[in-house]
C-alpha cells in the first residue's frame, strides 16, 4: 500500500501525539512529587508556565514578531482556557491520586467531539462514537466507578471540571491553529497562562512560598515547565494543524495509561485488574480511531521489508 504525503503527515502527527501522551502521563507524577515537597498548586502553575514561555521565546524569538489583533485574541483565549483547566486540575490533584486525576482528565475524550460539533458544526462519525464509548468504559473501570466502595471526592469533581475546560481548549485550539503559526500561538497561550498564574499566586497563595523545599521541590516543576508544558503543548499545537480535535482527544487519552504505569513504577500505586482491563479498553479506543493509520503503517513496514530482501 502506497502512503502519500498527506497520510505520512497524518502518521507523524499521530505518533507525535502519542509522545505527548507519554510526557503528560509523567507530568501527573511530577506534579504530585512537587506537592509532596510543599510546592503549592499556584506556584507550580506560575513556574511551569513562566519556564514554558521563556523556553518558546528563546527558541523561536525570530518568529515572534508582528502580532495582529486577531492573533492576540486567539492566543489570549487559548491561554485563558489553558490556565483555567490546569488551575482546576492541579488543585484537584491535592485531593486525589495521580491515576484518578489522569483517568478523569481523560473524559475530555467524551466531551471534545460534542463541543467541536457545537463550535464548528462537525458531527462525530460512527467510529468516533464507538471509540468514545470504548474510552469512557475504560476510564470508568480504571477509576473503579462501578465499585460500591468508590467515593467521588472534591478532588475528582475539580478534575472533572478540568476535563471539560481541557475539552474546550482542544476544540478551540483546532480553530486557533488555522489562524496563526504554531510558534506565535504557543508563546501567547503560555504567556497568558503565566500572567494569570502569577496573579493568582500573588493574590491568594503568596504565603505558601515559605513552606517550599526549594532545591528538591523545584526539580519536578522545572520538568513540568520544559517537557510537560513547553515541548508537549508545542508538539500538540503543531500536530493539530493536520488533524481534528476528536482524534487528538482520543489519542491523548492514553496519558491516563502512562500516568498509571509511572505511578506503579514509582510506588504510588499497585497493579490491579482494573488498571489492566481499563488500560486495554482505552488503548482499544485509540486503535478503533486510528485503524486506517495502523493498517497503513503495517503495510508500509511489510513493503520495506520485502524491498530489503
Amino acid at each position: 500500500m502506497y502512503i502519500n504525503n498527506t497520510n505520512k503527515t497524518s502518521i507523524r502527527s499521530d505518533l507525535s501525539l502519542i509522545l505527548v501522551a507519554v510526557i503528560w502521563g509523567s507530568g501527573f507524577i511530577a506534579t504530585k512529587m512537587a506537592m509532596d515537597l510543599h510546592v503549592s498548586s499556584s506556584i507550580i502553575m506560575t513556574v511551569r508556565f513562566l519556564i514554558a514561555t521563556i523556553f518558546i521565546f528563546h527558541i523561536f524569538r525570530k518568529k515572534l514578531n508582528d502580532f495582529t489583533r486577531l492573533e492576540f485574541k486567539y492566543g489570549i483565549i487559548t491561554g485563558l482556557l489553558l490556565f483555567l483547566a490546569f488551575f482546576a486540575q492541579t488543585i484537584g490533584l491535592e485531593y486525589t491520586v495521580p491515576s484518578n486525576s489522569a483517568f478523569i482528565t481523560s473524559t475530555t475524550v467524551v466531551m471534545v467531539p460534542f463541543i467541536s460539533w457545537i463550535i464548528i458544526s462537525r458531527r462525530p462519525t460512527k467510529r468516533v462514537f464507538l471509540a468514545v464509548l470504548c474510552s469512557i468504559m475504560g476510564i470508568a473501570v480504571l477509576t473503579n466507578l462501578f465499585s460500591t466502595s468508590s467515593q467521588f471526592n472534591i478532588g475528582d469533581a475539580l478534575t472533572l471540571l478540568a476535563a471539560f475546560l481541557f475539552a474546550c481548549h482542544v476544540s478551540f485550539l483546532e480553530i486557533s491553529t488555522k489562524k496563526m503559526t504554531t510558534e506565535k500561538l504557543s508563546f501567547l497561550q503560555f504567556a497568558t497562562a503565566a500572567m494569570l498564574s502569577s496573579l493568582s499566586f500573588i493574590l491568594i497563595d503568596f504565603e505558601s512560598v515559605y513552606k517550599i523545599e526549594v532545591v528538591t521541590g523545584f526539580i519536578p516543576v522545572i520538568y513540568l515547565g520544559i517537557f510537560s508544558t513547553g515541548i508537549a503543548f508545542f508538539i500538540q499545537t503543531k500536530a493539530q494543524k493536520s488533524t481534528n480535535a476528536s482524534k487528538v482527544a482520543i489519542i491523548l487519552s492514553a496519558e491516563a495509561i502512562f500516568a498509571s504505569i509511572f505511578s506503579v513504577i514509582l510506588g504510588y500505586e499497585l497493579v490491579t485488574s482494573s488498571l489492566i482491563i481499563g488500560g486495554v479498553l482505552v488503548m482499544s479506543a485509540i486503535v478503533i480511531m486510528e485503524k486506517d493509520t495502523v493498517v497503513q503503517m503495517l503495510s508500509f513496514s511489510k513493503t520495506n521489508k520485502a524491498r530489503n530482501k
